[in-house]
């Protein structure tokens, strides 16, 4: 069935655990601030949003765990993981100062685990 199909389970566990490493935003978003866009969280709204974010991203991992043992939640799961990984990118690399941050190293793992997560649903028909 293809290199793909065949390595799907630990492509979604590994790209699981990398995407649950977020919930360092959730549980602390001024030092995750800093270290991923060289930004300080100025608003107490900011940080509310940066929790909040870092809390649905970990969501994300969980569910990219789960897709790699159950097959039936695979095509919602990993649709939503590409929309909201491409976002991300697109996001990213349309602010010229977050080229030179850790999120850009982060935007272009998403764009690799995107180009995976698709290859995998045209793979596997």
């Amino acid at each position: 069935m293809g290199w793909i199909v065949d390595n799907i389970r630990w492509i979604l566990i590994l790209s699981g655990v990398l995407t649950c490493s977020m919930l360092v935003m959730a549980v602390a978003p001024r030092y995750a601030n800093r270290v991923i866009f060289g930004e300080e969280i100025s608003h107490a709204s900011h940080g509310l949003v940066s929790r909040s974010w870092g809390a649905m991203i970990f969501a994300s991992g969980l569910m990219l765990i789960y897709a790699a043992y159950y097959a039936e939640a695979r095509l919602p799961i990993l649709l939503y993981s590409i929309a909201g990984k491409l976002g991300f990118v697109v996001l990213v690399l349309s602010k010229p100062h977050f080229r030179k941050q850790r999120a850009f190293t982060m935007a272009l793992g998403d764009l690799v685990i995107v180009a995976l997560l698709a290859w995998y649903l045209i793979s596997a028909g």
